[in-house]
């Protein structure tokens, strides 16, 4: 017993002093800024039955002051008033594509935003959601000034501040993002296990987007954000994590049923790509967050300060962190839930059968 009460007393230790140097390395990032001149820049969005996300959105980009941006809008078959939005969208800056039907091997996201690149003009590819939302007219500008200002070689994905129903999971997001990879390494992350891109916002060049070609590496799996970042990371180019939480607002999930649904499509493969791997991972997750309090009392408090840090880079009300065991306990239950639902083929999001990579 003495030996796991060392190991967890070590691991603890790693994911508070890497979330301390990731809030330092943050810090620095935001103050980071190009002499040179902003590169054109093509904001890829793609979207499916997103009719009371879109209006935010397109509001939010009209106000922008980037001197040559785009939006292109990839309306992948919506069964609701997506098109009718984006037809009336009253503004030459923005495009929109009428999507086909899904090819074999595809993920829908995937596909929207492969289709997308295709019709992009600008030199740096930004996706996003369909439920971001700029948050004031520079937001753009200053993300392409620190997308400019970034090292050779290196990749930008965004930290955004997250907003809607299901706090108490969505928060999750973040606290993983910050804990468990080790961004303030920067461009010398050693392995690409150790990395991975938000799918939610994150920027390339055209230049190596087309190189590297991305979403079709990725086209068929779920969690396609992880794997095109630990992709890029093997090609040589490495994702850095900036923090957008003053730039970007994503509006994830409108109650905590659409949240619990929403997370259940890609929690499975988070803990594992097959049923054995992830029932191994969402092992490792019980006696990291769960037992490790229970073998050793005082683990209870890096457990709290790692949820209060990473809630604070994201910042989450205080409520919500208060909440905390309340949350790592959800996140057992999620991930039983979403590993029985994909062992079944039965992983569904907004009408479709999404293929596992089980």
């Amino acid at each position: 017993m003495e030996t796991v009460i060392y190991i967890l007393i070590g691991l603890h230790g790693v994911m508070v002093l890497n979330i301390v140097l990731n809030r330092a390395s943050f810090t620095l990032r935001r103050r980071a800024r190009s002499s040179n001149a902003l590169p054109s820049v093509s904001v890829l969005v793609p979207a499916r039955d997103e009719e009371h996300n879109l209006p935010r959105l397109l509001a939010s980009f009209k106000q922008q002051d980037h001197p040559e941006a785009e939006m292109i809008v990839y309306d992948d078959q919506s069964s609701d008033g997506t098109w009718h939005i984006l037809e009336n969208a009253d503004d030459e800056r923005i495009r929109c594509i009428r999507g086909q039907e899904l090819p074999d091997g595809w993920v829908g996201k995937t596909n929207g935003c492969y289709q997308l690149s295709l019709q992009a003009s600008g030199q740096v590819f930004l996706f996003i959601d369909a439920d971001t939302e700029f948050q004031h007219p520079s937001a753009l500008r200053h993300m392409c000034e620190r997308f400019a200002a970034r090292p050779p070689s290196t990749i930008l994905t965004g930290m955004t501040l997250l907003e809607g129903g299901g706090r108490s999971i969505v928060s999750m997001v973040g606290a993983i993002i910050v804990s468990c990879i080790p961004w303030w390494m920067g461009r010398y992350v050693p392995a690409s296990a150790m990395s991975g891109v938000n799918g939610q916002c994150w920027m390339i060049t055209k230049a190596d987007y087309r190189q590297h070609e991305p979403h079709q590496y990725a086209r068929g799996e779920v969690l396609e954000d992880i794997r095109i970042g630990r992709y890029l990371h093997q090609q040589g180019l490495i994702p850095l994590l900036d923090d957008v939480t003053n730039d970007l607002t994503v509006h994830m999930y409108g109650s905590f049923p659409e949240a619990w649904a929403g997370f259940r499509k890609n929690t499975a493969d988070i803990l594992g790509r097959s049923t054995a791997t992830s029932l191994l991972g969402l092992t490792f997750y019980v006696f990291m967050f769960i037992a490790a309090p229970f073998i050793y009392p005082p683990l209870v408090v890096s457990l709290l300060f790692m949820k209060f840090a990473s809630d604070r880079v994201t910042r989450q009300p205080l409520r919500v962190t208060l909440l905390a065991p309340v949350s790592l306990l959800l996140v057992v239950g999620l991930g039983v839930d979403s590993i029985w639902t994909r062992s079944r083929g039965r992983i569904q999001w907004k009408g479709r059968f999404i293929r596992s990579s089980a």
